[in-house]
């Protein structure tokens, strides 16, 4: 995955799934999306963060050439928005953040109306039709009314309705919103095994808590794509201050004595839980972490637990480079 807030490097060609040549939207003459530019290519999955108003869902629509771009180009498998909609239209399956209402349509009915909109008919229309319905768990609930499904079953029917033509490319826009425990697993080993099978998919993700599932993750602030990299903490690691927690059984106001100045800061929480907030130096390979714990391990602490709270990708927000 690459990214340029100028033109192109020299010698690349554009050949990635989704490619963003300083994409220019805006909405109600304000700019919401300012020369943004990446790549994202076949089996790769990218989860965009951002906090409310950077842009993501606007990022999203421009991709699926729901809203029109003001300046550059987006394509996608080779195909531009502005000079070949259709096509990329064909390429892509789009998943907004919600359904609108669709009253007295069954799920089913719902499906077989995109189906043939996609091209399907006979045999491979109600095939894909069950499939869809097989995928996102509604098997049982393929006859009900889309007004009486859960938010969370509305947004797996579209994203099977997303899904019912094997487009290459996969846009979710807040795609585990509504979800509860069992449908969100389902959903990121759906985006994993999309990636297996070589697909590329692009999503927002409004909590900024991004699973395993990506590959790839992208900060947009403002419109402007501030950072991205590969999908892991040591990636992003470097230069920051983070907070962790630590359980140390009856013994935090101990283990914060033992610390002491090797923290940015730290706060007993309870008599079993100690917050600490540490720096990772850019040039580190090892979790600034690991030092606390072998320091309080050595005064007989025991640490039972200790990890990063909130998750990394949530702590990012707070401080972008």
């Amino acid at each position: 995955m690459t990214h340029s807030e100028g033109k192109p490097a020299d010698g690349e060609k554009g050949t990635g799934m989704i490619r963003c040549d300083r994409v220019i939207v805006e909405r109600s003459g304000q700019m919401v999306i300012d020369r943004l530019s990446l790549s994202l290519g076949a089996g790769e999955t990218l989860a965009v963060i951002g906090r409310s108003g950077a842009g993501k869902t606007t990022l999203l629509e421009a991709i699926a050439t729901a809203i029109p771009a003001r300046g550059g180009d987006i394509a996608v498998a080779g195909h531009s928005v502005r000079r070949d909609p259709d096509a990329v239209r064909s390429r892509i399956g789009y998943v907004p953040s919600h359904l609108v209402a669709w009253p007295a349509v069954r799920a089913d009915e719902f499906l077989s109306l995109f189906a043939r909109s996609a091209g399907l008919t006979g045999s491979s229309l109600a095939e894909a039709v069950d499939r869809a319905i097989d995928l996102v768990g509604l098997n049982v609930r393929g006859n009900a009314s889309i007004d009486r499904l859960s938010d969370g079953q509305a947004k797996l029917l579209l994203i099977g309705r997303a899904l019912m033509h094997a487009p290459d490319v996969l846009i979710l826009d807040d795609p585990f919103g509504n979800l509860d425990p069992r449908q969100r697993q389902a959903t990121e080993r759906l985006i994993g095994d999309l990636q297996i099978g070589g697909r590329t998919v692009i999503a927002a993700i409004d909590d900024a808590r991004v699973p395993d599932c990506f590959t790839h993750l992208a900060i947009l602030s403002e419109g402007r794509l501030v950072e991205q990299g590969p999908a892991t903490f040591a990636a992003f690691a470097g230069g920051r201050a983070w907070r962790y927690r630590l359980h140390c059984n009856g013994q935090a106001e101990a283990a914060a004595s033992v610390v002491g100045q090797m923290t940015k800061h730290r706060e007993v929480c309870d008599a079993n839980t100690l917050d600490c907030t540490l720096i990772c130096g850019k040039e580190s390979s090892r979790p600034p972490i690991a030092e606390i714990i072998e320091a309080i391990v050595r005064e007989g602490i025991a640490v039972e637990e200790a990890g990063l709270h909130p998750n990394w990708t949530e702590q990012l927000l707070e401080q972008p480079v």
